[in-house]
């Protein structure tokens, strides 16, 4: 049996990013994902799979299941706060998913996804919105998670039961520099029969605040036969519905590459800490506003540096002068936010440096 993608390492992306999906929504690009002829856990004979095993199954997303049907169980809880949602949920991996929560503040909301479209729907305000991928945005989109997950690393910590499955207990952990400071305490429970996640909790951290989220699967059934209409939804004919394209996103190793695709020259930094290099640029074009990310790394760092057309107020913080130019400084654990703005650009540099490392490679962009 084919081995198919499940939101295991890019569960924490979508807790971050859509808290209420709950990392529901499996993402593939059947172009760009390898081939693999990995066979499933071996649990009823033979030997079972040892910790590096496991734990690349982890890293790289890999369940042979056809299609899942069950409960999940989201809490989350921030401080002394619980907060707890139930949905009855139908998963055929990688991109068919349908959330009908039954209960929890979220009660009455449907989340239906497929290759093309993301559905939520509210049956309490009966308002509805569209995200249309299309034009290539869903594999964009795939690709994205993809570099963003590529640096992960993982660690087996042994076995636990899950709503009456036997998992592998894995922790998973983010490269520095990327969101390392802001995710942590990564861990997922793979099912041993078929490496699904069954269980997965990421705790988020904004300041001092820290969120904890546990996505829990329950009364699961594998490879049942789900009717193709199930992750179709058609809004009530007197809903309100939006329609929201989501942005289009793209990929270049060189600046030139990327300079080519936007219409206004692509700034540089003359000077970056150490012995980063450039990995890649990428654009994103979201209706009228065009944004370059230029990602320098090394095996600890990760310095990102944007120019966006975007305009707007700069992020909260103290106030920076760059190149004679206002701007604003925050702190995010060791992630440092350096933002500021020109008469055509917003412009921002981040990564694990200290304020005057950031300015002077905010200020090498204006050399």
């Amino acid at each position: 049996m084919a081995l198919k993608r499940s939101p295991v390492v890019l569960g924490v992306v979508a807790v971050l990013l859509v808290a209420s999906l709950a990392g529901c929504v499996g993402l593939q690009d059947s172009s760009t994902a390898p081939e693999t002829t990995t066979a499933a856990p071996q649990t009823t004979s033979g030997e079972s799979p040892s910790a590096d095993v496991i734990e690349r199954h982890a890293l790289s997303n890999e369940t042979v299941v056809e299609s899942v049907t069950g409960t999940v169980t989201i809490t989350t809880e921030t401080g002394t706060e619980t907060q707890t949602m139930e949905a009855n949920v139908w998963q055929a991996p990688p991109n068919d998913v349908r959330y009908e929560y039954v209960s929890g503040p979220s009660e009455g909301v449907v989340l239906v996804s497929n290759e093309s479209a993301f559905w939520m729907y509210n049956e309490t305000t009966n308002t509805a919105r569209r995200f249309q991928y299309g034009n290539g945005r869903l594999q964009n989109l795939t690709r994205a998670f993809q570099n963003f997950s590529s640096g992960f690393t993982a660690e087996y910590r042994g076995e636990e039961t899950v709503s009456g499955r036997e998992t592998y207990v894995v922790s998973v952990q983010p490269p520095n520099g990327t969101l390392g400071s802001v995710a942590g305490n990564q861990t997922v429970w793979l099912d041993q029969e078929n490496w699904f996640p069954v269980r997965t909790q990421v705790t988020t951290t904004v300041g001092n605040q820290s969120t904890t989220s546990t996505i829990t699967y329950s009364n699961v059934t594998y490879n049942a036969s789900i009717p193709a209409d199930r992750f179709t939804f058609e809004p009530p004919a007197n809903a309100t519905v939006e329609n929201v394209t989501l942005p289009e996103t793209e990929t270049f190793e060189s600046v030139d590459a990327a300079a080519e695709s936007v219409n206004f020259s692509v700034r540089e930094p003359t000077s970056v800490p150490g012995d980063l290099t450039l990995r890649n640029v990428t654009t994103t074009q979201s209706g009228e506003t065009t944004a370059v990310s230029l990602t320098y790394a090394n095996e600890s760092a990760t310095l990102r540096v944007s120019q966006s057309t975007a305009t707007g107020s700069a992020t909260q913080g103290e106030n920076v002068s760059v190149a004679g130019h206002d701007g604003s400084y925050a702190e995010f654990g060791d992630q440092g936010i350096l933002q500021w703005q020109t008469d055509r650009f917003t412009y921002s540099v981040s990564g694990p440096f200290s304020r005057s490392t950031l300015v002077a490679v905010a200020e090498s962009l204006h050399e």
